[in-house]
């Protein structure tokens, strides 16, 4: 059976060239972006009628902002923290549960703009649900995520608190 970990690490090195290539161009301008950015990003508008990926809220942008400053370098950080099987780590656990919580709360009020929003941009119920579909793994995964590392983050704390 595959370990949390390993699940962790696919994940983080799966994320890394989505956010490259597809999250990225949220805030890169469309004149300065890979064309095979634009390639994906146009695909994944036409297959799943992504209009946040059209429209771009500002707080959308924002939220781009952040993967591409913090969550991306975490990406990398998590990534060998892992390969070294340094996931016990207090830093690397408060990291964690942060790109947890603030992954999962990003990827929630998408869903939920999407959910509700998405019939005012001309997508049917089932283009909605797709759509909304799509984000799932991403609020889900975090969640894990957040709730694994707390979860360790305590024990951490009461190991300490016992030892002294």
């Amino acid at each position: 059976m595959i370990s949390l970990d390993s699940f962790y690490l696919a994940y983080y090195l799966l994320h890394i060239p989505i956010t490259v290539f597809i999250d990225s161009t949220i805030v890169v301008p469309p004149d300065s972006q890979l064309s095979i950015s634009k390639s994906i990003l146009e695909f994944h508008i036409a297959q799943n009628s992504d209009f946040l990926l059209v429209e771009k809220p500002l707080w959308f942008t924002l939220f781009g902002w952040v993967e591409l400053v913090f969550q991306l370098p975490l990406f990398v950080y998590f990534s060998y923290k892992i390969a070294r099987n340094h996931t016990h780590d207090g830093l690397y656990l408060v990291l964690s549960v942060v790109y947890g919580f603030n992954a999962a709360f990003t990827t929630f009020v998408c869903i939920g703009y999407a959910l509700i929003q998405g019939e005012s941009y001309g997508l049917t119920s089932s283009q909605t649900l797709q759509l909304a579909a799509i984000y799932v793994p991403y609020l889900l995964i975090p969640g894990l995520i957040l709730i694994d590392s707390g979860s360790r983050l305590v024990g951490l704390v009461s190991q300490k608190e016992k030892s002294e």
